[in-house]
């Protein structure tokens, strides 16, 4: 494969997976993929096809519950099909891209082989799914890197910085949402744990992450948002797949989820997402973080919506207690490639060369985000507030 033919790739990123590829071809390493999904073919197999290109890996093979797609995988990406169980891919690092329910019993059972473990948000639906992923690794001396592809937008960068340099003050209170027009998953796979893990789970990544809201406890509530018997609208799957935009969805789970958290001391969090919220033309993302002297806002939109290339300008901008505006970024990135593609080179770079100037690592920081959106996933079920634990 030639550099012209990555999908999609700049020229810097061709030279930086060349930089990986020289520290990981040197442990000529074996990669096994299981679930050649929609997020599989249109991200990580180009990736790793490019990495293997440029000399990265030894061998990439692939797996999937339908053999089929598992076949035209292999000959789109010039892989290799591995039947069977997983412990006998002897691989070296495996990605997991199946549907939620399956990450952390697959990231166990990799674990136990050996194996480094790339694992797609969310990295499990349980807290006690997730706590088991950790003590694994701990134990076994592995090595997980979950992904939680908006943290790797520039953007979040900045906010970070901004945050834990104090320019807004001691934050209080964040409010996130990520609402779509019209962004239903087109696969049983992408529906199958809902709204709130599926767009939910990087809302709650970045509201822990950015100001940095590690080790707390708390109580999570959270309800479920313009069911079609209030509004009279049935969403319909077809954010990747047009042609399936008839596929009607059951209401209210897919709608939409609004959930609130409080952790100790006296932080709160508001939350809302939607796959197909009523009565707006665009799909957008906005968190507001509040601050005792200022609050900063990002106003975006996240993901593969056909809107980002219409978000309306600044994106990124803190408002002081007089009601002065400071602009800090006027454009936000079109491209979802760029973000998709920089939580891989981050995820091989410390695969290969570990290092992190956060206090919590990605695998922590997974822990306590599952933790946090199990217990408003039970405040869903029960209509009652749930404790939470996000130390660990």
């Amino acid at each position: 494969m030639r550099d012209q033919d990555l999908p999609r790739l700049s020229r810097v990123a061709v030279r930086a997976r060349r930089e990986l590829g020289a520290r990981a071809v040197s442990r000529g390493w074996r990669v096994l993929v299981v679930g050649c999904g929609w997020i599989s073919r249109h991200v990580h197999l180009p990736y790793l096809a490019g990495l293997r290109a440029t000399g990265g890996l030894r061998s990439l093979y692939v797996a999937d519950a339908d053999p089929d797609r598992a076949t035209r995988a292999a000959r789109d990406f010039s892989a290799e099909v591995h039947t069977g169980p997983l412990e006998r891919a002897r691989a070296d690092l495996v990605l997991v891209a199946t549907p939620p329910a399956d990450h952390a019993t697959l990231t166990l059972r990799a674990l136990a082989t050996g194996a480094r473990v790339i694992v797609e948000k969310p990295l499990a639906l349980t807290t006690g799914d997730a706590a088991a992923v950790l003590a694994a690794a701990r134990r076994h001396g592995g090595w997980v890197y979950p992904l939680y592809t908006m943290r790797h937008r520039p953007e979040a960068a900045l906010i970070r910085r901004s945050v834990l340099a104090q320019r807004i003050g001691p934050v209080r209170e964040m409010r996130a949402s990520w609402l779509r027009r019209d962004g239903v998953p087109a696969t049983q796979g992408g529906t199958e744990a809902g709204v709130l893990w599926d767009l939910g789970s990087h809302l709650v990544d970045l509201a822990l992450w950015l100001p940095d809201w590690y080790g707390n406890t708390g109580k999570a509530r959270a309800e479920h948002q313009h069911p079609a018997a209030a509004t009279g609208e049935v969403p319909h799957a077809g954010w990747q797949h047009r042609e399936r935009a008839n596929q009607a969805i059951a209401a209210p789970k897919w709608h939409g989820v609004r959930a609130e958290a409080t952790l100790d001391p006296e932080r709160r969090l508001h939350l809302e997402a939607s796959w197909a919220a009523p009565g707006i033309r665009r799909d957008q993302s906005r968190i507001d973080i509040v601050g005792e002297q200022a609050t900063l806002t990002w106003h975006t939109v996240f993901g593969w919506s056909p809107d980002r290339r219409t978000v309306p300008a600044p994106t990124l901008w803190i408002t002081d207690a007089d009601g002065r505006e400071q602009v800090l970024l006027h454009h936000q990135p079109r491209d979802p490639y760029a973000e998709y593609t920089a939580q891989l080179d981050t995820a091989f770079t410390a695969l290969t060369a570990p290092t992190s100037d956060d206090a919590v690592g990605p695998l922590e920081a997974a822990y306590a985000s599952t933790a946090l959106l199990h217990a408003m996933q039970t405040s869903l079920d029960t209509a009652a507030p749930v404790p939470f634990d996000i130390r660990n």
